[in-house]
């Protein structure tokens, strides 16, 4: 990994210190190993975040991008995002977060890329439901999804997952509860079970992403997905869990 600049120095210090709900040096770190991986293999596609509230990670994203990445100017960051915050939770998500929380604004990510000397990233502003379908890239080299409640999450995994290029990385936030006994069954994030909920439901028992964390990552328990050469062709079934027609808002 490169050695950090004062510039992306600063813009990491500016965003633990100004948004520390939505990143920490866990988080940071690993979406920095995470994405400079694909960008040294080369893997081709954009770079897709569902969920950027005031927009810390994808400043982080692009700020990543350029230090090591610099001859592949072309690499397009893509941010979806209803800005309107989170949408009521349904059966398999908790409480813990309220309806409406983090609400944030387009000005506020392009007011932060611009202090930062940043190239702006593609906004997509509205629900995902609405959104993904005519604005998500053909071909997606790495993805966060930091949608918080089961049916964003879902909405997202069908939309991304299938256009994953071969051996590129989808990282989900609040995944999985790392306090979990090590190599054991994987336990949802009590803060956001819908979540884990999704990608049962999405990818099925035997292909769960796997629990990703560092010493710095607290109790966050990120997922990681590294596509195959041939992505799900579509959503499993939890066991025991009955599908609906019912489809909440998705941010």
């Amino acid at each position: 990994m490169a050695a950090m600049g004062d510039e992306r120095a600063a813009l990491r210090a500016a965003l633990l210190y100004e948004q520390p709900r939505t990143v920490n040096r866990g988080r940071m770190e690993i979406v920095e190993a995470q994405l400079v991986g694909v960008l040294e293999r080369g893997i081709v596609g954009a770079v897709v975040e569902l969920g950027c509230f005031r927009g810390a990670m994808t400043a982080w994203m692009r700020a990543v991008i350029d230090a090591h990445d610099s001859r592949r100017p072309d690499k397009e960051v893509h941010t979806f995002d209803a800005f309107e915050g989170l949408p009521p939770p349904g059966p398999y998500d908790s409480g813990y977060l309220r309806t409406g929380e983090f609400t944030g604004a387009v000005g506020d990510v392009l007011v932060l890329h611009d202090r930062f000397g940043l190239a702006r990233p593609h906004i997509h502003a509205g629900w995902l439901a609405d959104t993904l379908p005519h604005g998500l890239p053909e071909r997606i080299a790495f993805a966060y999804l930091d949608a918080d409640r089961y049916d964003s999450t879902l909405t997202g995994l069908k939309a991304c997952v299938p256009r994953l290029a071969p051996g590129a990385v989808l990282v989900l936030d609040d995944y999985a509860d790392p306090c979990a006994v090590p190599g054991g069954e994987i336990t949802a994030q009590p803060k956001a079970p819908g979540v884990l909920a999704a990608c049962r439901e999405y990818f099925g028992e035997a292909r769960l992403p796997r629990v990703v964390s560092t010493a710095a990552a607290g109790s966050l328990g990120l997922g990681l997905h590294r596509a195959d050469d041939v992505n799900l062709p579509r959503p499993g079934r939890a066991p025991g869990q009955p599908r609906t027609d019912r489809e909440e808002p998705a941010r």
